[in-house]
């Protein structure tokens, strides 16, 4: 230990603060040490695959700060075999497949222009892109491209009340619920903060019946009655009583509302906006090049 403590940075070292059981750790630091599994003499591998060593530096930002004591070796270890893993199975096709080293350094050459375009575009983009996008904008897009907003399934506005089974004066909370006096929705409101483990009253947002099912049993309402508007459905299941108000409905391949579509044309303008944005530049410098004779053809 003393050793260890001399060169600054170990791995016993770094995982002191983040796990309470070293056990594991020891152990490997021990067996490498033990049989001089060393790249370098000031560098103590944690872990070896093949002729691949893995050392404390590689754990850098492994371990999330602040995780739990027990949690951290786990992390580790998982981090270790996966590790070994990736060398086992690289080292596989190392050994069976005919590399064509020239055809490789092509692709990552490739890449590697690619990802200096991308990271240009992404700074033209952050720099230059109009980032506001009009309420007017949004629905010259939409009343003009309708065709693409057909819903793919049902929508729906409702409102519901869950309570338990032996909730009291249910037949009133009905009554109130279907009312539109301002006192009535109070005393509601009330009731449920009271009883209700989960309501909502007044939600004027649509949702797929798929994400309403996560909150109510809407499946037992059925399709067919999405049209039955401003009553009462009464669901009971699972010592659970829900009741249901459908506020509104639109179905599959019908239009479907723009306020439900809001933020993906936002996003279609903007992405739209972004492509206009690159191929301008794309042009600009080209002629730029042109007009200062960057650019020459040789005849043959």
């Amino acid at each position: 230990m003393s050793y260890l403590r001399e060169k600054g940075f170990t791995f016993v070292a770094f995982m002191m603060h983040q796990s309470k059981n070293l056990l594991f750790i020891f152990f490997v630091g021990f067996l490498f040490t033990s049989c001089s599994y060393f790249k370098k003499e000031d560098e103590q591998p944690i872990a070896k695959a093949y002729d691949k060593y893995l050392y404390p530096k590689d754990l850098e930002g492994v371990v999330p700060k602040n995780t739990h004591r027990k949690d951290s070796l786990s992390i580790v270890k998982a981090f270790i075999d996966q590790w070994q893993h990736e060398q086992v199975m690289q080292h596989q096709a190392e050994s069976n497949v005919n590399i064509d080293n020239q055809y490789i350094q092509t692709q990552l050459d490739n890449y590697k222009k690619s990802l200096i375009r991308f990271q240009y575009e992404q700074e033209l983009v952050r720099q230059k892109l109009d980032t506001i996008v009009t309420e007017k904008e949004i629905k010259d897009y939409y009343d003009a491209n309708e065709d693409n907003f057909q819903l793919k399934k049902a929508i729906l506005k409702a409102s519901y009340i869950k309570l338990p089974a032996n909730a009291p004066k249910v037949d009133m909370v009905k009554k109130l619920f279907v009312s539109k006096d301002l006192r009535d929705q109070d005393l509601l409101e009330k009731y449920c903060f009271k009883y209700s483990p989960n309501f909502s009253l007044m939600d004027t947002a649509w949702h797929y019946t798929d994400e309403l099912e996560k909150l109510f049993p809407i499946s037992k309402i059925g399709e067919d009655n999405y049209n039955n508007l401003n009553r009462i459905f009464q669901i009971s299941e699972n010592n659970t009583l829900y009741l249901i108000i459908l506020r509104d409905s639109r179905f599959r391949d019908s239009l479907s509302p723009l306020v439900f579509e809001k933020d993906n044309i936002k996003n279609l303008i903007l992405n739209q906006r972004k492509l206009a944005l690159i191929k301008n530049m794309e042009t600009e410098v080209f002629k730029e090049a042109q007009k200062n004779n960057e650019l020459e053809i040789y005849d043959r």
